[in-house]
């Protein structure tokens, strides 16, 4: 991966980033650990920010009842860098070297982890394979695999098993999953179904929003609202179409639209969109400068925040599901208010439940999502009903990471309780 990504560098900010990001990392590691207690060592390592979340769920757990642990958590996208860095429960904060040999010898002789946990699909091969060899327990956490894992072809599913033969412990998020990784033969001993931390971190974030929170202050209250989180373009092209047709019928309806990546060229071309068609559309920087007294559309211009936006919502659209795969869903549901996806959801197993359970609904287009939000914005005991119905889905859903950590907490009991 580290070849592919230098050489795509000279083309994609993306690339440069993640090979600037790890500039430097031995000695700032070094730094963070060199006045650390001597507890015994957890490490948690997450893709990107939503992986993190689900780990720091299981993590925070673990912390709760073993205060003495040093924790070091890494990530491998730079996008979760200022989410990470925030998490003040850990020791040291850092990005993940490039899985080569070398640089995972010297990542485990810096932290010396006696426990590394993994969240969700990101087992590095050398990484686990290193530290399995060391004696270092491995534990994968918020466990999922594809659908179709099992019917790769020899090569690409040897690929794939290569990192997972040396878990010690996989907590999977639902029986399907666990049979999965069973089929791709981890001894079914070691394969626990959990359910998935990312309901507890995501509900437990949500409740400690309150309507007094300073960022809400610009912005009217009782406005017909529709939030769009994690747009990409495609999403956007069927968001916008379908708002600029809802503000004909319902004048007063408002838009909070949140890029996936809210760089100045994106932001701007939603704003010349929206103005284009006659509605007046600010960032939300702009806003917050002033207030939302005359804004029909505001656009989200940095990150960070869009579990909060949701909070103002009437209806959330979560971005992806025109594009490939679906975002987050439970921060809207979680806020009591219906969730429309479009057609590309499968990936996410909790958007697909919440459709069942009539907290979400599909729209494959943006004459059907027009219908929807019309539907909602007229109907105030359906979108209470559907949002009730959301809310309860998530909470349905609670008590994984409890549930992971004291699982950790029985296989790894002589880790955890050292002084």
């Amino acid at each position: 991966m580290e070849t592919a990504i230098r050489i795509a560098a000279p083309f994609s900010e993306k690339a440069r980033r993640a090979i600037e990001s790890r500039k430097d990392w031995v000695s700032k590691l070094e730094f963070a650990l060199g006045k650390s207690p001597g507890g015994p060592r957890v490490m948690l390592h997450a893709p990107s920010v939503g992986e993190f979340l689900q780990g720091r769920a299981v993590l925070d757990e673990i912390l709760d009842r073993h205060p003495n642990i040093v924790a070091v958590v890494t990530h491998f996208s730079p996008s979760a860098e200022n989410v990470v860095a925030a998490y003040n429960r850990a020791a040291a904060r850092t990005i993940l070297p490039f899985d080569s040999p070398k640089n995972v010898r010297t990542l485990l002789d810096i932290v010396r982890p006696e426990l590394l946990i993994f969240s969700r699909a990101d087992v590095w091969p050398n990484l686990v394979g290193e530290a399995h060899g060391r004696g270092v327990a491995t534990v994968l956490v918020a466990g999922t695999l594809s659908k179709n894992a099992g019917r790769l072809n020899p090569i690409a599913a040897g690929l794939a098993s290569r990192g997972l033969k040396f878990l010690d412990l996989v907590a999977a998020i639902s029986e399907d999953d666990a049979a999965q990784f069973i089929g791709m033969g981890v001894n079914a001993e070691r394969v626990i179904a959990t359910g998935d931390p990312r309901f507890d971190q995501t509900y437990r974030r949500a409740q400690s929003v309150s309507d007094g929170d300073p960022l809400f202050s610009p912005f009217r209250r009782g406005i017909p609202t529709l939030v769009a989180g994690s747009t990409w373009p495609p999403d956007e092209g069927e968001v916008l179409a379908a708002f600029a047709a809802v503000r004909r019928v319902i004048p007063k309806a408002r838009l909070i639209i949140a890029p996936h990546e809210p760089g100045p060229g994106r932001v701007n071309g939603i704003l010349e969109y929206l103005r284009r068609k006659g509605l007046n559309a600010a960032t939300l920087s702009k806003v917050e400068a002033g207030s939302d007294e005359n804004t029909d559309a505001v656009v989200v211009d940095r990150v960070g925040i869009l579990a909060k936006l949701y909070f103002l919502g009437s209806v959330a659209f979560v971005g992806g599901s025109f594009v490939r795969r679906v975002h987050n869903v439970m921060e809207p549901a979680c806020m009591r208010i219906p969730v429309l996806v479009g057609p590309r959801h499968a990936n996410a197993r909790e958007a697909q439940l919440l459709i069942k359970a009539g907290g979400a609904f599909c729209v494959s287009d943006a004459r059907q999502m027009e219908e929807k939000l019309l539907e909602f914005f007229r109907d105030e005991p359906a979108r209470k009903a559907s949002g009730q119905a959301a809310a309860d889905y998530v909470r349905s859903n609670l008590g994984a990471a409890r549930k992971t950590a004291e699982l950790i907490e029985r296989r790894f009991s002589d880790i955890l309780n050292r002084k």
